[in-house]
């Protein structure tokens, strides 16, 4: 009966416990379910602006379409441009920094910081509730290695003719240059007609780094940027890295190298293919090129 009664005792002071602990946590002072939340302050970032450096004296152009957001070395996100985006703050320390992304080969999906675009590093004031408009700032890190292909402005390709029958001009005539004094422009002018343009000289890249190949276009026709490696006097075939689809207005391309290099070393250089077709249905069009160049470190 004594063990009867301690079980009885035990069970109605566990009911005790339980209901004192629903009523404390339901009560007007519990934040266990609806803890406080901070108001974020929003940062609106347009776009950037890209800073000419003095150290890397090319073109300026580029195509930045996403920023990464961090704060105070904290990984906020990745968001699309123009963006608004929260950032809840944590003490006084309020350190933003801002990472250009890029589009890599032309896919939208294909979206990645790019590591020759420096940070914008700043602090900010919070204003909770608030929307912060803000220009991040980027150019080239002066550590930046660019060989220029041709930005044809010299009267100088440096692309020749190996296919096709039509060859890639210099165009100092048109309303619709893009930067400088000129453009390459490949015509092609009636059904059947093709167009594949090397570089002249082979070029040095520097093997296990980050690489890429730059440049601008316009074109009314698809094209296909390719690749050659030169080891020890063999020289590999020449592999289309990638279609670039026409564009009405001038674009800006970025292509990774450092696949293709990991796979095909080339001490003697690499070559760059233009090859530029009608699609189906078309009877002519036109290929621009501005400001081709190489971006190592």
């Amino acid at each position: 009966m004594v063990l009867k009664g301690m079980k009885k005792h035990f069970y109605y002071r566990g009911i005790y416990i339980v209901l004192l602990l629903v009523l404390v946590c339901f009560g007007p002072g519990c934040n266990v379910i609806n803890p406080h939340e901070q108001t974020p302050t929003y940062i609106h970032v347009d776009s950037f602006s890209f800073k000419y450096n003095s150290a890397v004296p090319f073109t300026t152009s580029h195509d930045i379409r996403t920023v990464w957001a961090y704060y105070n070395d904290n990984a906020i996100g990745a968001f699309d441009l123009p963006a608004t985006f929260p950032v809840i703050t944590n003490g006084t320390r309020h350190k933003l920094t801002l990472a250009p992304g890029i589009v890599v080969s032309g896919f939208n999906n294909n979206l990645s910081g790019y590591s020759f675009y420096t940070l914008d590093t700043s602090s900010f004031v919070p204003d909770p509730g608030k929307v912060i408009t803000y220009v991040p700032k980027t150019s080239f890190y002066s550590t930046t290695k660019i060989q220029l292909v041709s930005n044809f402005d010299y009267g100088l390709t440096n692309l020749s003719k190996c296919g096709g029958n039509r060859d890639i001009l210099i165009d100092t005539a048109r309303a619709d240059l893009f930067e400088g004094h000129g453009v390459g422009n490949i015509s092609l002018i009636a059904v059947g007609d093709s167009s594949i343009d090397s570089t002249v000289f082979n070029y040095i890249i520097p093997y296990g780094q980050t690489a890429f190949l730059e440049f601008n276009y316009k074109s009314t026709i698809p094209f296909y940027v390719g690749m050659q490696a030169f080891e020890s006097g063999i020289k590999s075939s020449v592999a289309y890295q990638t279609g670039v689809n026409p564009s009405a207005n001038w674009a800006k391309f970025y292509l990774p190298l450092h696949d293709f290099i990991a796979t095909y070393t080339g001490s003697g250089g690499y070559k760059f293919y233009f090859k530029a077709v009608l699609a189906e249905g078309q009877s002519s069009g036109v290929l621009l090129l501005d400001n081709i160049q190489i971006v190592t470190f």
